[in-house]
């Protein structure tokens, strides 16, 4: 079953978890406020060309409020170039689809001349020969394009194949570890936290620390006050979900050289078992069968104390009206350190039959002027400057953590079948929360069908 098949389960959750990614800023913000900066405090003055003045640029493109930023700069854009800049707006189930029929097409005959690409797609895209390597670009681009404005993590994520940087980082959206600041604080709270686990409440520094902290206070107040909001739905939800209790760790799916699975290792092992503890004894009922909506919906009733999901579900809090937790909530690192990071990238296809406008267009939209305008516009910025704004910070306080979740976060491994992946690892592992197989049996079954996708 594929996972943006519209006939399966799924559907409405990719839509759902997409259309959240960006309300991470206030959703429908308009960008007058952005534009009224003329410029930037420090971005060096940079010029683009008028040499492909008429040529109209094609684009597939989610339906989101980063193209919807980036839609209502385009007029800028050609102003500057007499470039004009077409966007098809869809839904993210349908997109990937519709890229690999017009990816596969003969070099400068299709019908997109740059891309959006998800970190599911970015090893799939480059090892088929698809796509430019836009890292050759990069030292013509009159600073326009500067690969060090990204942190490491964010180009290991979404810009590097094989050593070489195919794509330019668009935006991103971490996951890390959301909790309640107002119960930490709570003293009624942390004498109830004392009396069951025995040691004073504390923000837990390792995996294991964190289940036994979800583990005592799901039993403070039963059935009003859950220690984790957890998505164990089968597929992208629990894969998602577990990556950051793997990661944690510091576990992996394969080894280093990404030459045999590693997730049956005592790390992959033990990130299992600590997850179905914390799913069976942490999380609310029916966690093995939530998703996304289900964690998103519990956590913005102020009914669970903590949740390992993405930064959107707290800037959703912040925002909905019906929210009992504005101004609740925090986020910081997954405990020990590490926690997966999703990312969306540019890229040209080699079926473009406008490169050289596309990367003009790819110049501009990631040039740091527009870049911070983005931003401050609602973006969940890819760049690093935007982190250092105290605009930007003061504007969008859940932003402040970002960084940090960038900079230790990781993606999904070097495996070209990526999407084959999530679902492999997925079905293994309900296999486990369901109490059908032991971690063990189930890690060591997940790393027999990995191998083959090496």
């Amino acid at each position: 079953m594929k996972a943006n098949d519209p006939s399966n389960g799924l559907f409405d959750y990719y839509m759902n978890r997409r259309r959240l990614i960006q309300s991470a800023g206030a959703a429908g913000l308009a960008l007058a406020a952005a534009n009224r900066l003329s410029g930037i405090a420090g971005a060096q003055e940079i010029t683009f060309s008028r040499e492909f003045e008429g040529t109209t640029l094609n684009a597939l493109m989610e339906d989101l409020l980063e193209t919807t930023l980036i839609e209502q700069m385009l007029p800028d854009f050609e102003a500057l170039t007499g470039i004009k800049v077409q966007f098809e707006k869809v839904v993210y189930p349908v997109m990937h689809d519709k890229l690999v029929t017009q990816l596969a097409a003969g070099e400068g005959s299709g019908t997109y001349d740059f891309l959006e690409v998800d970190f599911y797609w970015v090893y799939e895209f480059a090892r088929a020969g698809w796509v430019e390597e836009l890292g050759l670009r990069v030292p013509d681009s009159g600073g326009a394009i500067d690969l060090t404005r990204y942190t490491d993590a964010v180009l290991a994520i979404n810009s590097l194949v094989d050593g070489k940087n195919f794509f330019i980082p668009m935006y991103v959206y971490p996951m890390g570890l959301l909790y309640r600041k107002d119960l930490m604080e709570d003293q009624a709270f942390k004498d109830s936290y004392k009396t069951i686990a025995g040691i004073d409440l504390a923000m837990p520094t390792t995996v294991e620390e964190y289940v036994a902290v979800v583990k005592a206070i799901n039993q403070i107040n039963p059935g009003e006050m859950y220690g984790a909001a957890m998505q164990g739905m089968q597929g992208d939800p629990i894969v998602m979900e577990f990556c950051n209790y793997l990661f944690g760790v510091g576990g992996s799916f394969y080894n280093a050289d990404v030459t045999a699975p590693s997730i049956n290792d005592e790390l992959g092992v033990k990130a299992l078992t600590l997850y179905v503890d914390a799913m069976a004894n942490g999380a609310q009922p029916g966690a093995a069968n939530a998703d996304l909506n289900d964690t998103g919906a519990l956590w913005r009733q102020g009914k669970a104390f903590s949740s390992a999901s993405y930064l959107f579900v707290l800037a959703d809090a912040e925002n909905m009206e019906d929210s009992q937790v504005k101004g609740k909530g925090a986020v910081t690192t997954m405990p020990g350190g590490s926690g997966l990071t999703g990312a969306w990238s540019w890229g040209v296809p080699k079926s473009s039959p406008n490169p050289d406008a596309a990367w003009e267009f790819i110049k501009w939209v990631e040039s740091p002027d527009v870049a911070m305008k983005r931003a401050l516009g609602g973006s969940v910025a890819a760049q690093k400057a935007p982190y250092d704004n105290p605009e930007y910070i003061a504007k969008y306080p859940w932003m402040a953590q970002v960084k940090d979740l960038v900079a230790t976060g990781q993606g999904l491994p070097a495996v070209t079948k990526q999407a084959q992946l999530v679902e492999i690892t997925g079905r293994h592992l309900s296999d486990a929360v369901s109490g059908g197989k032991a971690p063990q049996d189930a890690m060591d079954a997940a790393a027999e069908e990995l191998k083959e996708l090496l």
